[in-house]
């Protein structure tokens, strides 16, 4: 079953988008609006959104991303980054560019990345315990997301994400499950572009290390924003995306 997609626009410029834990592909579209000459097809993850219900490990929804985005830019968030990443790697000639936000090749520590996916394993059960709801109010706190802004439209979007499709998404595409891919960014030989956040220390270090391992890769760094860099500063965002697409 193919994953849900929506779309909009007529520009010359082919953008796909995927997103992060716990949202949907309705999440991309304020930050979307001001890339320029853009058709931008919005992708809702494996158990999320109108894609509940589908199922996929990560090298398979890299597959899948592979081929929806077949001669796009394909662009991701966070969890959607990981994917991306995955769908760059596993299709090297799908995609004529990516851009990830926030995203991670993964951890590399076997030990660690152990540890990662018992803790994903116990949010798995939280989620399955509280509800989306609840849940997602404990998700909005954490230090990660501080200083952002989460609308009551946003929150209801999210909310449409069950419990069950919550919790199978973390066990089968939580940072846990993701093989580290550090090795593999050598390999990417499309042109790359990294955003993430200042105020998001760990992924801007993160972002930096890929930027020096990645060949055709640039790195943008969005000032007053952190993990969800994309949405708090929309515009910015839009701004680096129209610059390297110029380019």
């Amino acid at each position: 079953m193919r994953l849900h997609t929506v779309s909009s626009g007529n520009g010359s410029r082919q953008i796909c988008f995927v997103h992060g834990f716990t949202q949907t592909s309705k999440s991309w579209v304020t930050a979307a609006q001001a890339i320029n000459d853009s058709t931008n097809t919005f992708i809702d993850a494996p158990n999320h959104g109108e894609s509940q219900g589908i199922s996929l490990s990560l090298q398979e929804t890299g597959d899948e991303l592979a081929d929806i985005a077949f001669g796009k830019v394909l662009i991701g968030y966070s969890m959607g980054a990981r994917m991306a990443l995955h769908a760059a790697i596993q299709h090297p000639y799908a995609m004529t560019g990516l851009v990830l936000v926030s995203g991670t090749p993964g951890i590399e520590d076997d030990s660690e990345r152990a540890a990662r996916v018992q803790a994903d394993e116990e949010l798995a059960s939280r989620i399955e315990s509280i509800g989306t709801p609840a849940f997602l109010q404990e998700w909005i706190r954490q230090p990660l997301f501080a200083k952002s802004k989460f609308s009551n439209e946003e929150i209801q979007d999210r909310s449409r994400n069950t419990p069950a499709s919550l919790a199978t998404s973390l066990r089968k595409c939580g940072t846990g499950k993701q093989e580290p891919l550090w090795v593999h960014l050598q390999e990417i030989n499309i042109p790359v572009l990294l955003i993430c956040g200042s105020r998001d220390e760990k992924f801007t270090e993160i972002a930096k290390r890929m930027n020096q391992l990645i060949p055709h890769s640039t790195l943008r760094v969005l000032d007053k924003a952190g993990h969800n860099a994309h949405l708090d500063q929309p515009e910015a965002f839009a701004q680096a995306v129209n610059w390297w697409l110029q380019s």
